[in-house]
């Protein structure tokens, strides 16, 4: 009995101790649980989030994360709390798998983490009170309102002016969608204006340095945002500054007048004033024009100041404004504009306009001005286009053309006849030598002289004679050195007087002198300084007026005196104003008028064109100013007409525009 109770309780104990336990059944081991949370679903990268986890009925844990990341790896403890921060924004999800006796248990959390926002646009630019702020141009695509391409080296580049600074950044929700504010208790200087979409405009009204806080921010809930502080600095503007040049230009007693006075800075527009006595029937308007139809000559002394929008003012300014006996009127426009055109006078009073350049094509178009209505009208068209070709008036009232040079630069041996009772031109026979620049003189027996010229990669130094007899143009003796940009004038003894121009790329002061009788050119001394593009007028005493600007571009002497009794030059008086590429015609009283031209030539080109007219005095030696016309030229025409008017026609403005238009200096 004792044996029994012993073994039972033994075998107890064993059931106690065992895993199963005793009887037929089992008891098993609580499997472990795993909660883990995250502080937020969604964070920005370079911020944390934390995670929090707890588990029951485990031994150890171990995190993952997909995709991984460093700082959610390896083991963990079986409870706590960690902040996690990936390098790059997406979707992370973290996990974590704990294990106990009873098994494993896994729990997982999303966040979305998205990229932090940075202003990434460089600091914004000081600007001007009055100006608009951060006026550039950014490019463009052809046909794009207020877009403008201009021709290049590599090709065509198109821009359009804009204002305002923009604002950029990167990171956020939605790339490109952010919104843009000033911060509050920061300043924009009063004038500009922070749209939401990031653009600094406007046209600051008050100078000082503005600090502001320009805060950027995307469209998450809560709002992801990004703030950086930039000091502004608007200037105030320099005041204004009166031009000087171009003066004001000399106007003519009962004509029309008009000049508008302008000033470099200042905030636009400008008050203007002026105190003194202004010519009557004049008058200064507020915008700085100052014209009217002045009733009497005289030097008018006026001081002129200006006023910008914001209050400040030029330091004054004198000018004197002039007022002569003769002056420019605007007349009719020719139907083409012109340059390097020929405008000849026709026994009709009429005047033949051929040829030409209009800025993209030599002209085969012909035009005649009419004195009587003031206006032109279209002729016969020659039967090639050319520029810098000649026309001249022949004995039986028809005109020669000869050479010139067509758009591709082709040197022309082609001439025709211009028939003013039919309005036709004829072809008549060709030149011996295709030439262009070249001079064309009616000699006293009929013939025409054709003189020099450029040739292909040369200054020609030959000459021919055109019979009008026969239609033919035959050899002459040439020159002794081949030039262009020269001038031939025809002498009251019958000989032509060759003066300047260019040979092989050398300015000529040489000068030399065709006998008809001989057929040959003879050197005949030099002018004072080499010249080209200048003209040379015969004056009523048969001296000979050389006008223009002297090879070193420095007008000194700007004009000499060709004397055939002595076959020498001699300097006469200075104009005011140096030019080539100008017009010099003879008037009915005998004084020599010059027109336009530029203020210098050189193998590079010529500088800005001229208004300027002056008159040359032979009884004194003098040039003075005349009135000035409407509109700066070079390279136009000039024609004395029968009623003592001078035809100013076409040429070139100063912004390089070929002209249309047409004056008469009375």
């Amino acid at each position: 009995m004792k044996k029994s109770r012993l073994l039972f309780t033994f075998s107890s104990a064993l059931c106690l101790l065992s895993a199963s336990g005793c009887g037929g059944g089992s008891t098993p081991r609580p499997a472990p649980s795993v909660t883990l949370s995250a502080s937020a679903s969604s964070g920005t990268v370079g911020q944390a989030v934390t995670l929090t986890w707890s588990s029951a009925n485990a031994t150890s844990c171990a995190a993952t994360a997909t995709p991984s990341e460093a700082d959610w790896s390896g083991s963990q403890s079986t409870s706590g709390s960690k902040s996690v921060s990936p390098a790059s924004a997406g979707s992370v999800t973290y996990s974590l798998t704990c294990t106990g006796t009873g098994g494993s248990a896994s729990g997982s959390k999303g966040v979305n983490w998205i990229a932090e926002i940075k202003i990434s646009s460089s600091p914004p630019p000081g600007g001007t009170v009055g100006v608009t702020y951060y006026l550039h141009s950014v490019p463009c695509i052809q046909g794009f309102p207020g877009c403008v391409c201009v021709p290049t080296l590599s090709g065509v580049r198109c821009s359009l002016r804009v204002s305002g600074f923009p604002f950029t950044a990167s990171g956020g929700t939605q790339p490109y969608a952010w919104s843009w504010a000033a911060a509050t208790g920061s300043t924009l200087a009063p004038g500009l204006n922070l749209s939401s979409a990031g653009a600094l405009t406007g046209s600051p009204t008050m100078a000082g340095n503005f600090n502001v806080q320009i805060t950027v921010s995307d469209s998450a809930s809560p709002a992801i945002q990004s703030s950086t502080t930039y000091n502004i600095a608007i200037n105030n503007p320099l005041p204004p500054e009166i031009s000087t040049t171009p003066a004001p230009s000399i106007g003519a007693v009962n004509l029309p007048y008009s000049f508008i006075f302008t000033a470099a800075f200042g905030v636009l527009p400008l008050t203007w004033n002026e105190t003194g006595a202004l010519p009557p029937g004049l008058a200064l308007s507020a915008d700085g024009v100052l014209s009217g139809t002045p009733t009497a000559t005289g030097n008018f002394p006026i001081t002129v100041t200006a006023q910008d929008s914001v209050g400040q003012s030029s330091a004054s300014q004198d000018f004197t404004i002039q007022i002569g006996l003769h002056g420019f009127k605007a007349t009719g426009n020719m139907a083409a504009a012109r340059s390097k055109f020929t405008a000849t006078l026709l026994n009709s009073s009429k005047v033949l306009v051929a040829g030409g350049f209009s800025g993209s094509a030599s002209l085969a178009t012909a035009e005649l001005f009419d004195p009587n209505s003031g206006s032109f009208a279209p002729t016969g068209s020659m039967g090639a286009a050319r520029f810098a070709h000649t026309a001249t008036l022949l004995s039986d009232g028809k005109v020669l053309v000869t050479g010139g040079e067509d758009v591709n630069g082709n040197f022309l041996a082609t001439a025709e006849l211009f028939d003013p009772a039919s309005g036709i031109s004829s072809p008549t026979g060709g030149l011996a030598t295709a030439r262009s620049n070249h001079t064309a003189t009616l000699l006293k027996n009929g013939k025409v002289l054709i003189v020099g010229g450029d040739g292909p990669g040369v200054e020609l130094s030959s000459a021919e004679l055109f019979d009008p007899v026969t239609g033919v143009f035959l050899p002459t003796g040439g020159l002794t050195t081949g030039r262009s940009g020269h001038t031939a004038t025809l002498l009251n003894d019958g000989k032509v007087l060759v003066t300047g121009g260019l040979g092989g790329s050398l300015y000529l002061e040489s000068v030399e002198l065709f006998d008809p009788a001989s057929g040959s050119f003879a050197p005949a001394g030099s002018m004072t300084t080499a010249r080209v593009e200048h003209t040379a007028t015969l004056l009523n005493g048969g001296k000979v007026l050389v006008v223009g600007l002297d090879a070193n571009a420095n007008g000194l002497p700007a004009a000499e005196l060709y004397d055939p009794s002595t076959m020498s030059f001699a300097a006469t008086n200075s104009m005011p104003s140096p030019r080539s590429l100008h017009t010099a015609t003879l008037l009915d009283n005998g004084q020599v008028l010059v027109v336009g031209g530029a203020s210098f030539f050189t193998s590079g080109g010529e500088s800005d064109s001229l208004s300027s007219a002056e008159l040359f005095d032979p009884s004194s030696g003098t040039f003075a100013p005349t009135g000035s016309m409407g509109i700066t030229r070079r390279l136009h025409a000039a024609t004395l007409l029968t009623d003592g008017k001078v035809l100013v026609m076409g040429g070139i403005d100063l912004n390089r525009n070929v002209l249309a238009t047409a004056e008469l200096y009375q």
